[in-house]
């Protein structure tokens, strides 16, 4: 029985492309099984609506307005539905990307939808496969430090970034919480957390969804352990510049 394949899957063919000549035969032989379709001349004309699609350029983003804090808008993942509890790191990105004007994310719902057409919310691979989509900037780094994030601000990029949110200080643990850095001060990160306001000393939420999340101060006292837990080059983040 054959197996329907979907666009998705289609699309994950063109994307593992490296020239390897078993993918060369399969492109041909894809050419071939189109130019025996009635009506292929449409199809493999070069000028076939899809093909003058693949090649457009994207529009080049607008240059990140500076600032510290940077405006990047709050999006507050409590109200996502039942599974909005999960979705931190698409909320976190999607501040970013809707702060930078990527076209088509006014929320972070728009985000998640693109999102879940290659996985789950957690997954890095999907949020990757999902930004490259949108022709949107990030890459996942897991050895950010202070200075890198600090420097991302003063050039006007804010940042997603991956903590431990539970345990004590002294020892977090978690499967990990995504929030959005959009400046700092002297004493401390200032973030949009999208699912409330975390205790960072206890590793307890002090208040949880109705935008209680917005324009917060976490020290770096208290932050800092919970980010970067295997030393000062150990930060999981998602960057934007």
């Amino acid at each position: 029985m054959a197996t329907p394949m979907t666009p998705e899957r289609f699309q994950d063919r063109w994307e593992a492309f490296k020239g390897e000549p078993q993918q060369v035969s399969g492109i041909w032989g894809l050419y071939r099984s189109i130019a025996e379709l009635e009506g292929s001349g449409d199809i493999l004309d070069e000028h076939a609506s899809w093909a003058l699609k693949f090649s457009e350029k994207p529009a080049a983003l607008p240059p990140p307005a500076r600032g510290n804090p940077l405006a990047l808008p709050f999006f507050d993942q409590t109200n996502d539905g039942p599974e909005g509890w999960r979705h931190c790191q698409s909320s976190s990105i999607a501040m970013n990307l809707a702060f930078l004007q990527v076209p088509g994310i006014r929320d972070d719902l728009d985000y998640l939808r693109v999102v879940e057409r290659y996985g789950d919310t957690t997954s890095q691979a999907a949020h990757a496969k999902a930004l490259a989509e949108l022709n949107a900037p990030g890459r996942f780094s897991t050895n950010c430090t202070v200075e890198r994030a600090k420097a991302e601000i003063d050039k006007g990029y804010g940042l997603a970034i991956g903590i431990l949110h539970k345990g004590p200080v002294s020892a977090p643990s978690g499967g990990g919480h995504y929030i959005a850095v959009r400046g700092y001060d002297s004493n401390g990160w200032l973030v949009h957390d999208p699912y409330g306001d975390l205790d960072l000393i206890r590793g307890t939420w002090a208040k949880e969804g109705g935008g209680a999340g917005k324009g917060l101060h976490y020290s770096f006292k208290n932050t800092n352990p919970r980010w970067l837990p295997e030393g000062a080059a150990s930060g999981w983040a998602w960057l934007f510049s």
